[in-house]
């Protein structure tokens, strides 16, 4: 696993009213090599878990308020890397499954949920591969439509994954402006809404795009 859990940085994180915490790595350095990056070199990909994205601060602050997030609500996050939206939905007293198609992230959101006694489910799942039924009422993914080719089993995901009316919010602090993933949700009969939110990250601001797709029934 990359990271060290015993040298972990805690980060206390105020979502709408909602006090949470979550442990992340002290630091990316030694984790990945971008000299190696910048020459183009065959390395492994960079460990994009271990950052804290800007659309998983701005999703967990949608989900704080959200009416469909409640006790009983069942919950998927999909590439959840360190769980900020699973945390906050948690919170609120969803019965929450995080997923990322890593396995390395998984300890790491436990903890952070162990650390503030909230109950959750992780498991190593791709969405591009799904073994689970349709029975969830909400599902979230925080920066995880930045490719352009994977959208289309993105959005099979969502449809496989959300029961009839069950409703899915996507971030997108990368591609803000690109309509590619709206215009297939609507194709696949999903009511689709547009928002954008303000975050800051490491002392500048950045607009994160939040996509919520209801799954008609």
């Amino acid at each position: 696993m990359r990271g060290d859990l015993a040298t972990a940085v805690c980060d206390r994180r105020a979502a709408e009213g909602l006090d949470l915490r979550l442990l992340r790595p002290a630091t990316l350095a030694g984790s990945f090599d971008p000299a190696a990056l910048l020459r183009g070199d065959e390395v492994d990909e960079p460990p994009y878990w271990m950052h804290l994205w800007p659309g998983a601060s701005a999703l967990a602050s949608v989900l704080a308020v959200a009416a469909e997030v409640r006790a009983g609500c069942r919950f998927i996050e999909l590439g959840c890397g360190l769980g900020l939206p699973s945390l906050a939905a948690a919170r609120r007293g969803a019965t929450v499954l995080a997923t990322d198609w890593k396995r390395e992230p998984l300890p790491w959101v436990r903890a952070s949920a162990a650390m503030s006694a909230l109950r959750l489910d992780a498991m190593q799942m791709s969405w591009r591969d799904l073994a689970l039924r349709p029975v969830f009422d909400v599902c979230a993914g925080a920066d995880v439509a930045y490719d352009t080719e994977a959208e289309p089993m993105l959005v099979a995901a969502l449809g496989s994954l959300l029961r009839g009316g069950g409703v899915a919010w996507l971030s997108d602090s990368v591609n803000i402006h690109r309509d590619t993933i709206s215009m297939r949700l609507e194709a696949a009969g999903f009511a689709v809404r547009s928002t954008q939110r303000r975050e800051e990250e490491e002392g500048r601001a950045v607009w994160v795009r939040i996509i919520e797709a209801r799954r008609r029934t």
